[in-house]
């Protein structure tokens, strides 16, 4: 999620250590930090793009990533104020978790007990941006003189929205599936949309192809908007011996490697297929190969394609 979605959310969750909202509270302050402090990650982007997102949402959020950045925001925190240690730990360490488990809530995921592995925990039910979150929590922060009545309607709102969240995405898997019955979908990842509620973003894999879209569960409607021969297995194992290759497989579950010609040089250009926005894919890479099919350089591009950060090999 936006670090300013998290900050809100870190405000929505201070408001349970007090009745009134107070953002001079240190526990209140402790928990905005905390919530927002997992993405120091982002001083990796001083370098370039590629070295930011193959550490991001890594050791930072992280449960002993977070107790570390918890426990020097604490003492920090307690230099100012005369409040108990251990108080200001367990909010900011509540705020911290709330944005590892948000993290975790949409498609990219985080490593959140792992962060030598490869894997990345997620459940891919809210987007980057979530509307319904924010004004949960901004109900939170505004309404004065709140009861327990009010904290538990609000928690069970929270939830009653995962849950439909959840079942609105395998839904609508199902019928992304019916739909293409007659393709022989081999694999299936579904996402949520990055600028519609409405809507659930697809990839599916066939014997034959990939076929990108989305789907509007209150229309009832699939919408294509890509599909892509699928490569080789034979290109696919050479794309993976490069480590721009080895590092985007590690990156996205899904994605598709095209083989180009360009004058001596066999060049294999991959595209993350989850990620769709403004008529273009945001993530790819490029591999260049001789004619002996011998790693001649090799390319991560980050955001946009004619952005272009080179890979040692």
């Amino acid at each position: 999620m936006d670090p300013l979605t998290h900050a809100i959310i870190g405000l929505g969750i201070g408001s349970f250590a007090q009745n009134t909202m107070d953002i001079t509270n240190p526990l209140v302050i402790g928990c905005v930090i905390g919530s927002v402090i997992p993405d120091i990650d982002v001083v990796a982007r001083i370098k370039d793009d590629f070295l930011y997102l193959k550490h991001h949402r890594g050791m930072t959020h992280t449960i002993p990533g977070l107790g570390v950045l918890s426990a020097i925001i604490a003492v920090t925190l307690k230099l100012f104020f005369v409040v108990p240690f251990m108080q200001l730990f367990f909010w900011t360490f509540l705020g911290a978790l709330s944005h590892s488990l948000f993290d975790m809530l949409n498609s990219y995921g985080v490593k959140l007990f792992n962060p030598i592995g490869n894997k990345k925990q997620k459940k891919g039910i809210l987007m980057l941006y979530d509307p319904i979150i924010s004004i949960l929590c901004i109900l939170l922060i505004m309404v004065k003189n709140k009861t327990w009545i009010f904290y538990g309607s609000t928690l069970l709102i929270f939830g009653a929205y995962l849950v439909f969240k959840s079942m609105s995405k395998n839904s609508s898997e199902n019928k992304v599936l019916e739909y293409y019955k007659d393709n022989n979908v081999e694999h299936i990842e579904m996402l949520p949309a990055l600028i519609a509620l409405n809507k659930w973003a697809f990839v599916t894999r066939t014997g034959d192809e990939y076929i990108v879209g989305q789907f509007d569960w209150i229309n009832n409607k699939v919408e294509e908007t890509k599909r892509f021969k699928r490569e080789s297995q034979y290109d696919l194992e050479l794309f993976k011996k490069s480590n721009a290759g080895k590092h985007f497989s590690n990156f996205t579950p899904i994605y598709h490697i095209r083989r180009e010609e360009e004058g001596p040089y066999t060049v294999l250009k991959s595209t993350d297929l989850r990620y769709y926005l403004n008529n273009n894919f945001m993530h790819h890479a490029t591999v260049v190969l001789d004619k002996d099919e011998n790693i001649v350089q090799s390319f991560f591009h980050p955001y946009k394609v004619h952005k272009k950060v080179q890979v040692a090999e």
